[in-house]
């Protein structure tokens, strides 16, 4: 920030006369703005109806040129901020929904994972169960032919 500085003085040339400037800007900045307020001069003085201006009206007259460019800068830079300050409002909304979103997806993944173990646990009951199908299905056919044999014997 410019205050951190020690305050310095800077000759300046504006309009031919030298002028000392004393601020906690750099020499360089009042350099520019001197610059800058010359070539506003320099632009005005090109213009014939400024000429026949006295003195006084030419400097009111650069004077609220430059303050209107100031208000026009400012004006800008307000709505630039605003639409700074609504972009990061909008990216906080999505970095949340993209945090809930991802939440979300964990406990989808969890609840997925858990089906999963029950499905595998169930498949290992159905193997379970038809395995026991099977032994009482070959139980019962083993039974069966016992009785179908003492059946054959009789009848003989």
């Amino acid at each position: 920030m410019a205050r951190d500085r020690e305050k310095s003085e800077t000759i300046v040339t504006i309009s031919g006369k030298n002028y000392t400037l004393v601020g906690y800007e750099s020499d360089e900045y009042m350099q520019r703005v001197a610059s800058y307020v010359n070539s506003r001069l320099e632009e005005y003085r090109r213009v014939d109806s400024y000429k026949r201006l006295p003195a006084d009206t030419q400097n009111v007259l650069v004077l609220l040129n430059i303050a209107d460019e100031y208000f026009k800068a400012r004006e800008q830079v307000d709505h630039l901020t605003e639409d700074l300050e609504k972009r990061d409002k909008d990216l906080y909304d999505v970095k949340h929904n993209l945090v809930l979103s991802m939440t979300k997806n964990e406990a989808v993944e969890q609840t997925i994972k858990e089906m999963q173990q029950e499905i595998t646990e169930k498949d290992k009951k159905i193997v379970k169960l038809e395995t026991e199908l099977n032994h009482i299905n070959e139980e019962r056919k083993h039974s069966q032919s016992g009785i179908a044999r003492v059946t054959n014997v009789r009848k003989n």
